[in-house]
Protein backbone atom coordinates (compact mmCIF):
# COMPACT_ATOMS: atom_id res chain seq x y z
CA UNK A 1 0.00 0.00 0.00
CA UNK A 2 1.36 3.32 -0.95
CA UNK A 3 1.01 4.96 2.35
CA UNK A 4 2.93 2.71 3.84
CA UNK A 5 5.99 3.31 2.70
CA UNK A 6 9.36 3.73 3.78
CA UNK A 7 8.33 7.22 5.09
CA UNK A 8 5.81 5.93 6.78
CA UNK A 9 7.86 3.62 8.42
CA UNK A 10 10.07 6.83 9.27
CA UNK A 11 7.75 8.30 10.89
CA UNK A 12 6.70 5.64 13.33
CA UNK A 13 10.42 5.19 13.86
CA UNK A 14 10.70 8.57 15.08
CA UNK A 15 7.65 8.94 17.68
CA UNK A 16 9.13 8.24 21.07
CA UNK A 17 7.38 4.87 22.99
CA UNK A 18 4.01 5.20 24.01
CA UNK A 19 3.34 7.82 21.66
CA UNK A 20 2.19 5.29 19.29
CA UNK A 21 -1.60 6.00 18.10
CA UNK A 22 -3.58 5.06 15.44
CA UNK A 23 -4.08 6.68 13.19
CA UNK A 24 -0.42 7.74 11.70
CA UNK A 25 -1.64 9.80 8.49
CA UNK A 26 -4.96 12.17 8.32
CA UNK A 27 -6.14 13.06 4.71
CA UNK A 28 -8.77 15.39 3.46
CA UNK A 29 -10.59 13.47 0.09
CA UNK A 30 -11.93 15.49 -2.60
CA UNK A 31 -14.44 13.39 -5.06
CA UNK A 32 -15.64 14.73 -8.47
CA UNK A 33 -18.19 12.14 -10.13
CA UNK A 34 -18.71 12.13 -13.94
CA UNK A 35 -21.35 11.15 -15.86
CA UNK A 36 -21.43 10.37 -19.53
CA UNK A 37 -24.58 12.16 -21.67
CA UNK A 38 -26.17 8.98 -21.38
CA UNK A 39 -26.48 9.34 -17.69
CA UNK A 40 -24.45 6.67 -16.82
CA UNK A 41 -21.26 7.19 -14.35
CA UNK A 42 -18.11 7.07 -15.85
CA UNK A 43 -15.57 8.05 -13.59
CA UNK A 44 -14.04 9.10 -10.22
CA UNK A 45 -11.70 12.28 -9.85
CA UNK A 46 -10.38 11.93 -6.55
CA UNK A 47 -7.89 13.89 -4.61
CA UNK A 48 -5.71 12.76 -1.40
CA UNK A 49 -4.99 16.14 1.00
CA UNK A 50 -2.06 14.76 3.20
CA UNK A 51 -1.82 16.26 6.65
CA UNK A 52 1.16 18.88 7.12
CA UNK A 53 3.73 16.68 9.19
CA UNK A 54 3.51 13.31 6.65
CA UNK A 55 3.66 16.20 3.86
CA UNK A 56 7.14 17.25 5.29
CA UNK A 57 8.10 13.52 5.85
CA UNK A 58 7.17 12.76 2.04
CA UNK A 59 9.24 16.14 0.72
CA UNK A 60 12.17 15.12 2.40
CA UNK A 61 12.64 11.81 2.31
CA UNK A 62 12.32 12.97 -1.99
CA UNK A 63 15.10 15.34 -1.20
CA UNK A 64 12.96 18.33 -2.25
CA UNK A 65 12.60 22.31 -1.27
CA UNK A 66 15.76 22.26 0.77
CA UNK A 67 15.45 25.92 1.05
CA UNK A 68 12.15 25.44 3.00
CA UNK A 69 10.35 28.13 1.25
CA UNK A 70 7.54 25.76 0.80
CA UNK A 71 7.49 26.22 -2.89
CA UNK A 72 8.93 23.47 -5.74
CA UNK A 73 11.00 24.41 -8.44
CA UNK A 74 9.51 23.20 -12.15
CA UNK A 75 12.04 20.15 -11.38
CA UNK A 76 11.21 19.64 -7.67
CA UNK A 77 7.62 19.47 -9.51
CA UNK A 78 8.59 16.97 -11.59
CA UNK A 79 10.43 14.69 -9.15
CA UNK A 80 7.41 14.99 -6.98
CA UNK A 81 5.10 13.34 -9.72
CA UNK A 82 3.72 9.87 -8.52
CA UNK A 83 5.04 9.48 -5.12
CA UNK A 84 2.23 7.96 -3.88
CA UNK A 85 1.64 5.87 -7.31
CA UNK A 86 2.70 2.82 -7.17
CA UNK A 87 -0.53 0.58 -5.44
CA UNK A 88 0.44 -2.74 -4.19
CA UNK A 89 -1.64 -4.84 -5.98
CA UNK A 90 -5.01 -5.41 -5.09
CA UNK A 91 -5.42 -1.93 -2.99
CA UNK A 92 -8.30 -0.47 -3.56
CA UNK A 93 -7.46 2.87 -3.20
CA UNK A 94 -9.75 3.41 -0.10
CA UNK A 95 -12.53 4.50 -2.27
CA UNK A 96 -16.03 2.62 -1.97
CA UNK A 97 -19.23 2.76 -3.75
CA UNK A 98 -22.22 1.37 -3.78
CA UNK A 99 -26.02 0.77 -5.22
CA UNK A 100 -28.61 -0.66 -2.78
CA UNK A 101 -25.89 -2.63 -0.55
CA UNK A 102 -23.96 -3.80 -3.56
CA UNK A 103 -20.48 -3.01 -4.46
CA UNK A 104 -19.77 -0.71 -7.38
CA UNK A 105 -16.90 -2.27 -9.77
CA UNK A 106 -14.11 0.18 -10.54
CA UNK A 107 -10.85 -0.01 -12.56
CA UNK A 108 -7.71 0.99 -11.75
CA UNK A 109 -6.26 4.47 -10.81
CA UNK A 110 -5.21 6.55 -14.13
CA UNK A 111 -3.93 9.83 -14.49
CA UNK A 112 -2.10 10.84 -11.50
CA UNK A 113 -0.99 14.25 -10.75
CA UNK A 114 0.83 15.79 -7.36
CA UNK A 115 1.40 19.26 -6.18
CA UNK A 116 2.52 21.24 -2.75
CA UNK A 117 0.56 24.10 -1.35
CA UNK A 118 0.04 25.57 1.65
CA UNK A 119 2.33 22.90 3.24
CA UNK A 120 0.42 19.89 2.02
CA UNK A 121 1.04 16.94 -0.61
CA UNK A 122 -2.41 17.07 -2.71
CA UNK A 123 -2.25 14.10 -5.19
CA UNK A 124 -5.08 13.45 -7.30
CA UNK A 125 -5.80 10.57 -10.01
CA UNK A 126 -9.27 9.00 -11.35
CA UNK A 127 -10.88 5.70 -11.29
CA UNK A 128 -13.04 4.83 -13.98
CA UNK A 129 -16.19 2.61 -13.25
CA UNK A 130 -16.12 -0.73 -14.64
CA UNK A 131 -19.74 -1.37 -14.74
CA UNK A 132 -22.92 0.20 -15.79
CA UNK A 133 -24.77 2.50 -13.17
CA UNK A 134 -26.96 4.55 -14.45
CA UNK A 135 -27.13 8.11 -13.12
CA UNK A 136 -30.78 7.55 -11.23
CA UNK A 137 -29.05 4.38 -9.12
CA UNK A 138 -29.40 5.62 -5.23
CA UNK A 139 -25.38 5.73 -5.37
CA UNK A 140 -23.21 5.69 -1.71
CA UNK A 141 -20.27 7.29 -1.69
CA UNK A 142 -17.13 6.25 1.02
CA UNK A 143 -13.57 7.10 1.46
CA UNK A 144 -11.71 5.19 4.39
CA UNK A 145 -9.31 3.05 5.44
CA UNK A 146 -10.71 -0.40 7.15
CA UNK A 147 -7.27 -1.02 8.85
CA UNK A 148 -7.12 2.15 10.29
CA UNK A 149 -3.61 3.58 9.74
CA UNK A 150 -4.90 6.60 7.55
CA UNK A 151 -7.83 8.82 9.51
CA UNK A 152 -9.52 9.97 6.13
CA UNK A 153 -12.30 12.84 6.16
CA UNK A 154 -14.71 13.82 3.30
CA UNK A 155 -15.23 17.58 4.26
CA UNK A 156 -16.94 18.82 1.10
CA UNK A 157 -19.61 17.37 -0.84
CA UNK A 158 -18.74 15.26 -4.22
CA UNK A 159 -18.68 17.24 -7.52
CA UNK A 160 -21.22 16.27 -10.23
CA UNK A 161 -20.31 16.59 -13.72
CA UNK A 162 -22.83 16.20 -16.53
CA UNK A 163 -25.74 15.21 -14.07
CA UNK A 164 -28.52 17.39 -12.23
CA UNK A 165 -28.33 15.57 -8.81
CA UNK A 166 -28.62 15.81 -4.93
CA UNK A 167 -25.61 15.01 -2.82
CA UNK A 168 -26.48 14.49 0.74
CA UNK A 169 -22.78 14.39 2.45
CA UNK A 170 -23.06 12.25 5.80
CA UNK A 171 -20.45 13.48 8.58
CA UNK A 172 -19.32 10.09 10.30
CA UNK A 173 -17.87 9.76 13.80
CA UNK A 174 -13.92 9.54 14.32
CA UNK A 175 -14.69 8.88 18.13
CA UNK A 176 -16.25 5.64 16.95
CA UNK A 177 -13.92 4.54 14.54
CA UNK A 178 -11.06 5.09 17.26
CA UNK A 179 -13.43 2.59 19.61
CA UNK A 180 -13.66 -0.19 17.37
CA UNK A 181 -9.83 -0.32 16.07
CA UNK A 182 -9.21 -0.41 20.15
CA UNK A 183 -11.51 -3.29 20.61
CA UNK A 184 -10.38 -5.11 17.46
CA UNK A 185 -6.45 -4.84 18.71
CA UNK A 186 -7.71 -5.72 22.17
CA UNK A 187 -9.72 -8.87 20.40
CA UNK A 188 -6.56 -9.90 18.22
CA UNK A 189 -4.06 -9.69 21.27
CA UNK A 190 -6.60 -12.15 23.07
CA UNK A 191 -6.83 -14.60 20.77
CA UNK A 192 -3.30 -14.46 19.77
CA UNK A 193 -2.36 -14.55 23.49
CA UNK A 194 1.08 -14.10 23.26
CA UNK A 195 2.36 -10.74 25.00
CA UNK A 196 5.45 -10.52 22.40
CA UNK A 197 3.05 -9.23 19.85
CA UNK A 198 3.24 -5.71 19.27
CA UNK A 199 0.05 -3.89 18.27
CA UNK A 200 1.74 -1.67 15.60
CA UNK A 201 2.51 -5.09 13.84
CA UNK A 202 -1.15 -5.87 13.96
CA UNK A 203 -3.59 -5.89 10.83
CA UNK A 204 -6.91 -5.49 11.82
CA UNK A 205 -10.09 -4.29 10.17
CA UNK A 206 -13.08 -1.92 11.18
CA UNK A 207 -14.60 -1.48 7.56
CA UNK A 208 -16.25 1.75 7.70
CA UNK A 209 -17.54 2.34 11.07
CA UNK A 210 -17.23 6.34 11.63
CA UNK A 211 -17.10 6.88 7.77
CA UNK A 212 -17.88 10.04 6.41
CA UNK A 213 -20.18 8.95 3.53
CA UNK A 214 -22.14 11.00 0.53
CA UNK A 215 -25.16 9.81 -0.52
CA UNK A 216 -26.15 10.74 -4.20
CA UNK A 217 -29.31 10.94 -6.47
CA UNK A 218 -29.91 12.19 -9.71
CA UNK A 219 -32.04 12.49 -12.27
CA UNK A 220 -35.61 13.66 -12.29
CA UNK A 221 -37.17 14.71 -8.74
CA UNK A 222 -32.96 14.90 -7.30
Amino acid sequence: MPLRAATATALLLSLPEGALAHPHVFIDAALSLDYAEDGALREVAVEWAYDEFYSLLIIEDLGLDPDGDGVLTEPEMTALQGFDAEWEPGFDGRLYLSVDGAPVALEGPRDFSARYEDGRLVSRHVRPVAQEVGAEAPLRVQVYDPEYYVQFSLPEPPAIQGAECRVDLRMGDPYAAADAYSRAVADALEEDQDASVDQELLIVDIGATGADEARIACGPGA
